[in-house]
């Protein structure tokens, strides 16, 4: 299993994890070499100098692909992107308005710095003061970019101009914004007093200044109707996940800092069509299976479980989690997640039921941003077995051919 990491010191590591050792196996030989060390410690002289220990888990690679410990390089968000020539890479959203296009191996293909950063904001909203401008989105496809700030500034650019295709303004205070899987040029926005929108930015009417698009949105949602106390219900949008490959009627779930999870069909009606509380603590991170009507949700205290879309229930959770969660990611076959955040540790889990972590990473940065690399292929232990017995083979072939030499005894006779 191989994960690519983004970190609040604006660092992109490499975290290889074999899925033949189990986190107890890890735990048990990191444990005799801890006991050995003490052993050998024991027995030291005094002037004898104690020999350093490995800590480090069994069957765990990191390595860093890009970056320097700096916080102004912090990274917001992070993405996985087909770049120009066809390879894989990463698009990465930095805190100082840095846009950074990496390739695997480290190499910046491509930089764009966000000139609405060289300016702070002091604006007061819903009364609350937003002193800082960062990414709360990020899509790179095709020959174009688009990034989404706090603010609600939304950029459609082409990688081959420094001009902007399109600004658009929308309302301040957004938290997230998501693009669609197929099609990459529709997303979605919401925030604090922000209902969820969707757009599309091939279409949207809008200028080269950051200004109210002129143009309606492919759909806007309301809010429920009013509480028990006939009192308005208060909008915290805080994360959201495509659930339909129809991108001009799409279906969308999202989550709230009111601890709901919400479905809206955009054929149907403006209001959720389900709305459930599933939480004691607000929702900030959704992640939808690929494979399975299942959306996997995380809290603000480290609680990460899921939910089955077609009831409502919450049928699993993973356990062993320490601090908030920051991001999820899925593998291709969908039968295990990994979570990663503020604790600076990745976590595998098998995705269905109550569980404990299959494996474990520690990163030493926490961890802003996740992604799995499904081209990474695992091998299971009997095909790791068959491989290792083709090489034995092939090197004793290679000898059987070599000539032999003849003994200086046989030489002399």
């Amino acid at each position: 299993m191989r994960f690519y990491t983004g970190d609040e010191s604006g660092l992109i590591k490499g975290v290889d994890i074999d899925a033949n050792v189990s986190l107890l196996e890890a735990q048990s030989q990191a444990a005799k070499r801890a006991r050995a060390a003490a052993k050998a410690k024991a027995t030291l002289k005094p002037n004898e100098q104690a020999p350093s220990v490995d800590t480090s888990l069994a069957g765990v690679n990191l390595w860093t692909i890009n970056g320097k410990v700096s916080r102004e390089n912090s990274i917001d968000q992070m993405c996985a992107t087909e770049w120009q020539t066809g390879n894989g890479a990463f698009a990465v959203g930095r805190k100082n308005g840095r846009l950074d296009i990496i390739a695997h191996n480290g190499e910046e293909l491509f930089t764009f710095t966000d000139p609405t950063f060289s300016s702070k904001p002091n604006i007061k909203h819903n009364g609350k003061l937003i002193t800082e401008r960062r990414f709360v989105g990020l899509s790179a496809f095709n020959e174009h970019f688009l990034t989404c700030t706090n603010l609600g500034e939304v950029r459609y650019q082409s990688f081959n101009s420094n001009e902007a295709t399109k600004l658009i303004k929308l309302p301040l205070d957004a938290f997230r914004m998501r693009t669609h899987d197929k099609q990459p040029n529709v997303f979605a926005v919401g925030g604090r007093e922000h209902e969820l929108s969707i757009w599309d930015a091939e279409t949207v009417q809008a200028g080269l200044e950051f200004t109210k698009p002129k143009s309606d949105p492919i759909f806007k949602a309301k809010n429920v109707p009013l509480d028990y106390l006939s009192l308005r219900v208060p909008v915290w949008v805080t994360d959201m996940q495509f659930t339909s490959d129809n991108a001009t009627s799409p279906t969308v779930a999202i989550s709230t800092g009111y601890r709901q999870i919400r479905l809206y069909d955009a054929r149907a009606q403006q209001r959720p069509v389900q709305d459930w509380e599933v939480s004691k603590h607000p929702i900030y991170h959704l992640l939808k299976s690929h494979t399975k009507p299942e959306l996997f949700f995380a809290d603000n205290v480290g609680n990460v479980q899921q939910v089955d879309m077609r009831t409502g229930q919450v049928t699993g959770a993973l356990r062993g989690v320490s601090g908030a969660v920051k991001t999820m990611a899925l593998s291709e076959d969908g039968s295990k997640i990994a979570v990663a955040g503020l604790d600076r540790y990745v976590r595998v889990y098998q995705a269905d039921g109550m569980h404990l972590p299959l494996h474990r990473a520690y990163t030493k940065q926490r961890i802003t941003s996740l992604l799995w690399d499904w081209s990474h292929k695992d091998f299971s232990t009997n095909e790791i077995e068959e491989q290792e017995a083709e090489d034995i083979w092939e090197n004793m072939d290679k000898e059987a051919l070599k000539p032999k030499k003849k003994r200086k005894s046989q030489l002399a006779h």
